[in-house]
This record gives structure tokens, sequence and C-alpha cells, in this order.
């Protein structure tokens, strides 16, 4: 088994990845709001391999960004290698509350928007909650 990876330094290796490429991941709000979706429109996995890398980059980038918007921390083991491990081991909790990152992307490459809907709809609205922001009492966020 690979020894686990510290998400926050991904997290920033794939900022800087998909800033060159055009992408502006900087930590904010917006970048969750609008890039993520972009990003799962445009980059497209051509494979199994592919699919993995995109899932365990975005399950870094997202993680990091909630834990510095609002001030949640990582739980669990995170694997740049095996997204799959990802699923199951990885999460973001605060005040009791824990959201798996890995989730979304893991259902919206496998499923499509079609039946996943966008990131952002599932930032404000998932799972018959009112969304990942309200879901951590943060109202700062919540629309």
């Amino acid at each position: 088994m690979h020894k686990q990876d510290n998400p926050k330094k991904v997290a920033k290796i794939v900022s800087e990845k998909y800033n060159q490429k055009g992408y502006v991941l900087d930590f904010s709000i917006e970048s969750l709001e609008n890039e993520i979706d972009n990003i799962l429109e445009k980059e497209i996995p051509q494979n199994w391999i592919e699919s993995a890398k995109l899932e365990s980059e975005l399950t870094a980038y997202i993680g990091e960004t909630i834990c510095q918007l609002l001030n949640a921390n990582w739980k669990g083991e995170y694997y740049l290698k095996n997204s799959a491990m990802n699923f199951y081991t990885c999460k973001i909790e605060k005040n009791g509350f824990e959201f798996r990152p890995s989730h979304f992307i893991s259902y919206y490459l496998s499923n499509g928007k079609q039946n996943e809907g966008s990131f952002k709809e599932y930032l404000y609205s998932r799972d018959y909650s009112k969304g990942i922001f309200k879901d951590f009492s943060i109202t700062k966020f919540y629309r």
C-alpha cells in the first residue's frame, strides 16, 4: 500500500497545475463555485488512470479549500495514487459534520453531470439537505 500523502501539499500543487492551464484555483469560494465545474467539463479523462488522477487532485483541492474557508480539518488518510481509497478514508470535519470531497467527484466521473448536477449545485443543495455550507453551520456562504 502506498504511504498516505499530504492533501494540503497536493492541493497547492494541483492549484499551480490548473492555474497554468488557465483555471483560477485560488482556494476561494468562487473557485469552488465555478472552476471545479469548468475542470470537470473540459478536462475529460480518457481512461480510468486519468479519471483516478483527476479524482485525487480535485479531492485534495476541494477539501483544502473548504478547510481554509471554513476552518475545518482533514480527517482520515489521503492517497494521491489511490483515489478509490480516498472514497472511504478521506474526509473533512467541522462541528461534528463530516464531508467526503471524493464522493461527488467519483459519482460525477462515473455518472456524468446529467445525473449528478454541477459541483456548484452540490455546494448549496445536496442529498435533500441545504448543501455543504449549511451542513457545516456556516451562514457566510449559504445563499
